[in-house]
């Protein structure tokens, strides 16, 4: 057996990457194939005596194509995807400006103007919609038959089938039957447009979550100091013995040989506390060596050290973030045969009863025409798009829309605690000591860059002389001809001074006689947190904190902030785990080590004060860090639900009314038109109101 991985191309939904994965899958000659459709890849394993050809094949039977994901062809995945990107956003502009002057003329036609009547000559609209159909539009006829090929009836099925009777009616009226008014090719026009702008939101989002993989791959040393010399950390093996100097990352997951350092794990943890550890201990890939030289040995190579792990659990938590199928798409699958069956029935009954082949066609296009879904595509889009810019008006940046949806379906949120919780900075909260020995501290400390030495400040301080730095535990120097030593309880015991040991977070000072005062410190916790919890507990929402924090620390916020649930000593591995069992849930966080618990949750949503990587791996982030914004995320997702219910209304009244007149020959295909337009605007204009609500 081996495995491959592949990139997939042509994928432009779930039901997609479900048609590939079934096609790999049902080979007697594949063992298994994961297909991710927001990276585009698929991780496929299979017997040694069929090549990778012969999988690219397969997915080409199936209408999709497959590029080796090796560096032999990295160029030619780039190349695709540039030029498919620079179609997609082609298409997008072309379809604007042909659409643009139809808008128009249909908005002069509802306002009784006639400065424009040129614009609704149907040459000149048959021209500017032709492109439109037939070459912007033709991805979705592609997909319709992927689809029906495949026992769907999807959103391709209802855009390809509503624009086309929309543009062939049109066509009929004007060309058979002389008609210059009351004509919608600019709804198969404004369809297909909004359609490709969602296409285009959808691969910029598609683009942010490969970035934040991207990002941590590249967070990664070049070169690795061995007893051979500096090499390519692609060349280190295990069992390497490796240095790694003060400032420097740990390259690859090792085990120390020799030597002591402080190390800020954040990455992993979230914590700004670093992390002191010496000889036969575990330093993990990223991780800052902040003072000490260590010698260590190399425990896993660069496929399955720390970053490589965090990559495939982001990519497989991607792979099956719940995508809940829009109600359109599944009401398409029985709403589209209905009409299909319904308009053939008409033109059958009418033609026997009346005999005349015409009165039996225009029965049956005035039924199609009517019953032509337009609005029903438009229903969801248009609201998205809407909520989408209410959300950005308060603060929230969607990167995937899908998130408005699945927003509302939430019942836990889990909550990150350093920069999310807290500030990710520590204040002090006691001292027990005299002003001079606080004086004293605040000397030492400000040559420290610890994070709670940050949180020691003095407006006066001393000259300090022979400062030294003690790897992992502190820091002393001499003031006024006298040794004083600041740091954790391992310097005080190095120092045989008695002191009584706290659970707290502490610096402890002294000097070569005594131990002389304590300093006592706590994470800062923002002004708003108190608030959101109470409001999302008030809603019925269970809220939780996942920390990497020690367990005192964690039980401490949990009773000030009121949290359900705290968890504390996790991994990022651990997160990501809690939030996977647990359905309809969303993950807020802010640091790499939130990554993959971002990915692997309903719906992750990241602080902007955090790192990059969360941004990208979340599906919202919080400008300015305020958590309270949370709120209005739940109120926008509310009011975008509602609107889409609303918008089903609007656009299933016209046919609910509609499709009896037309099959009992009581409306012409004009006024179906004309009532079928007027249900897309109905839909259009009930969106647009949803970017005036107020939070």
């Amino acid at each position: 057996m081996k495995s491959q991985n592949f990139v997939i191309t042509g994928m432009t939904c779930a039901n997609c990457a479900n048609t590939v994965s079934k096609a790999l899958n049902s080979s007697d000659k594949i063992k298994e194939a994961t297909v991710n459709l927001a990276t585009e890849k698929a991780k496929v394993i299979f017997d040694d005596n069929i090549s990778d050809q012969d999988v690219i094949k397969i997915v080409e039977k199936v209408g999709y194509g497959a590029i080796v994901n090796d560096k032999k062809h990295q160029e030619k995945i780039a190349a695709q995807a540039r030029k498919r990107d620079r179609n997609l956003r082609l298409s997008l502009v072309v379809a604007t400006v042909l659409t643009l002057p139809l808008v128009i003329a249909m908005f002069e036609g509802m306002l009784g103007t006639h400065y424009l009547m040129f614009l609704h000559d149907p040459v000149l609209q048959l021209i500017l919609a032709t492109p439109v159909q037939f070459i912007i539009g033709w991805r979705f006829y592609v997909g319709s038959y992927h689809a029906l090929k495949n026992g769907n009836a999807n959103m391709d099925v209802l855009v390809a089938l509503g624009t086309s009777v929309a543009y062939f009616s049109s066509l009929v009226l004007a060309v058979f039957m002389g008609q210059k008014n009351a004509l919608h090719f600019e709804s198969a026009m404004v369809i297909i447009t909004l359609v490709v702008l969602g296409k285009v939101l959808e691969h910029n989002a598609k683009e942010k979550t490969t970035q934040a993989i991207t990002r941590l791959m590249s967070s990664r040393v070049k070169m690795v100091h061995t007893e051979e010399g500096d090499v390519p950390l692609e060349q280190v093996q295990i069992g390497d013995v490796i240095q790694i100097f003060p400032g420097e990352k740990v390259p690859l997951d090792a085990m120390i040989l020799k030597g002591k350092a402080s190390f800020d794990e954040s990455h992993l943890t979230g914590e700004a506390l670093p992390v002191v550890k010496g000889d036969d201990e575990t330093l993990f890939e990223g991780a800052v060596n902040l003072d000490g030289s260590i010698k260590a040995v190399v425990v896993r190579d660069v496929n399955d050290s720390t970053i490589s792990r965090m990559v495939e659990l982001m990519e497989e938590a991607q792979a099956s973030k719940p995508d809940i199928q829009k109600f359109a798409d599944r009401l398409s699958n029985v709403f589209v045969p209905i009409v299909l069956a319904i308009s053939l029935l008409t033109f059958i009954v009418t033609w026997a009863v009346t005999g005349v082949l015409l009165t039996a066609i225009m029965h049956a296009v005035a039924t199609l025409v009517i019953a032509c879904p337009c609005a029903l595509g438009l229903a969801t889009p248009t609201a998205i798009i809407s909520g989408t810019g209410l959300a950005a008006k308060n603060g929230l940046l969607l990167k995937n829309a899908n998130a408005l949806e699945l927003t509302n379906t939430v019942k836990t949120v889990f909550f990150d605690k350093t920069g999310t919780i807290t500030t990710g900075e520590f204040e002090l909260s006691s001292f027990d000591g005299s002003a001079e020995d606080f004086k004293i501290l605040a000397s030492l400390e400000k040559h420290s860059n610890h994070p709670l030495a940050q949180a020691v400040k003095a407006e006066k301080t001393y000259d300090v002389e022979n400062l030294k730095e003690i790897a992992g535990r502190g820091l002393s120097a001499e003031i006024n001809g006298r040794r004083y030593f600041a740091g954790n309880a391992k310097l005080m015991e190095e120092q045989g001074l008695q002191f009584e040991e706290s659970t707290d977070t502490v610096i402890y000072l002294a000097d070569d006689e005594k131990l002389r005062a304590t300093a006592t410190f706590k994470s800062a916790i923002k002004a708003e947190s108190v608030q959101t919890v109470a409001e999302l507990k008030k809603a019925g929402i269970r809220t939780v904190m996942l920390t990497g924090d020690n367990a005192n620390s964690a039980k401490k916020i949990q009773k000030i902030v009121n949290l359900d649930e705290v968890r504390s000593n996790l991994s990022p591995e651990d997160k990501a785990q809690i939030v996977q069992e647990t359905p309809h849930s969303i993950m807020v966080g802010d640091g790499i080590n939130d990554a993959i618990a971002l990915a692997s949750s309903t719906v992750g949503v990241a602080m902007a004060t955090g790192s990059d990587i969360a941004m990208e791996a979340g599906d919202v982030t919080i400008m300015g860090g305020k958590i309270h914004k949370l709120i209005d995320l739940f109120t926008v997702s509310r009011k975008t639900l509602r609107k889409i219910k609303q918008n089903y209304f609007w656009a299933f009244i016209y046919n609910i009314i509609g499709i009896p007149l037309a099959a009992f020959g009581l409306l012409n295909p004009m006024v179906a038109a004309a009532a079928m337009s007027l249900s897309s605007v109905s839909v259009i204009l009930n969106s647009l109101l949803l970017t005036k609500a107020k939070l």
